[in-house]
């Protein structure tokens, strides 16, 4: 059977580009090299390279997606993205290989767009009405617009979230805790994105739920509780095990754990999400459950939530990487 190829791209042009790389490099590690030729491609900017075992910079002809190495080119039958944030997670990239007619393991470029800005993405799943899920209140504030930071105050209240829309891995995410906090945080999220979200807080414990698509069948994986040991699960959290801890499977009733897989399930239907991605949630006490964002890009470092997931199931990541990609093929 004739090997195909496999384009992982990683690295892109946001903050997550470190960990982007760290998540191709996992990626192409672990997918299957007998069935599978894998190419590991660096993108960021203008600069779309392969980096041979030589070290030597192989750059890719975007005309067609194409690359050569000592006269051979290659084209690429299935593109795996480990690319966090722009371009990788925002659409742009999808859209460009959709007109190339190239298939991908990530959602469509429409769905991408959506769900990578916070503020559309929860105005959209507020208009599911689900009985069972809720939203915290916010406010949208776009470049040069005025605030008021009573009004904030008053209808938000404190403590609360100040967040860059687009951005992934709480990059620009900030708590504001007292009144004085309001302007500076405001200021440093617009530093990372010209739109921002100002984010009543909810107390509860943070769960998680990772979906995928095989087929036509929606899976859900285990449940995961995060448990920082700084003042949210924030960038730093995230990648030092020693700042926080993933519980998998999160130590929840059953009853709970049906909710919250029936209603990423879904979302998943309902924004038409592919290949797998991550629903973030806040339960409180009294186990209301609050939408908190969606990953269509999860990590995939040996730190990240979704390979943990995967592996309490005694499921190969070999196995499940063959998998995404077939689902892309088909």
């Amino acid at each position: 059977m004739k090997k195909r190829n496999i384009a992982v791209i990683s690295g892109g042009d946001s903050g997550e580009h470190e960990i982007s790389i760290k998540s191709g490099r996992e990626v192409s590690k672990a997918i299957d090299q007998e069935r599978y030729n894998v190419y590991p491609l660096v993108i960021r900017g203008k600069d779309w390279y392969y980096k041979s075992p030589e070290h030597k910079k192989n750059f890719i002809n975007k005309n067609d997606f194409s690359l050569t190495i000592e006269g051979e080119r290659i084209l690429f039958d299935v593109v795996f993205n480990a690319i966090h944030g722009t371009p990788g997670e925002d659409g742009k990239l999808q859209g460009y290989f959709d007109m190339l007619k190239i298939p991908y393991t990530s959602c469509n470029h429409e769905v991408s767009a959506l769900t990578f800005h916070k503020g559309f993405c929860n105005q959209t799943v507020r208009s599911f009405a689900l009985d069972d899920l809720k939203i915290a209140d916010s406010i949208l504030l776009v470049g040069d617009d005025l605030f008021d930071e009573k009004e904030i105050i008053d209808r938000i209240g404190l403590p609360c979230f100040v967040k860059a829309v687009k951005s992934g891995s709480s990059v620009g995410v900030y708590k504001a805790k007292k009144p004085e906090d309001i302007p500076i945080t405001i200021e440093a999220a617009f530093e990372v994105c010209d739109e921002i979200m100002i984010e009543k807080f909810v107390k509860g414990r943070e769960l998680t739920c990772g979906v995928s698509d095989f087929g036509k069948i929606i899976k859900t994986w285990p449940l995961a509780e995060i448990i920082s040991k700084r003042e949210f699960f924030d960038f730093t959290a995230k990648y030092d095990a020693t700042l926080n801890q993933e519980i998998i499977p999160a130590p929840v009733s059953e009853e709970l754990s049906r909710r919250i897989k029936n209603i990423s399930k879904i979302l998943y239907h309902k924004l038409r999400c592919e290949g797998i991605v991550r629903f973030d949630y806040i339960v409180t006490e009294s186990e209301d459950i609050y939408f908190l964002e969606v990953n269509t890009v999860p990590g995939m470092t040996n730190e990240s939530i979704v390979p943990k997931m995967v592996q309490s199931e005694g499921i190969s990541l070999k196995d499940f990487y063959t998998m995404l990609i077939e689902n892309a093929l088909k």
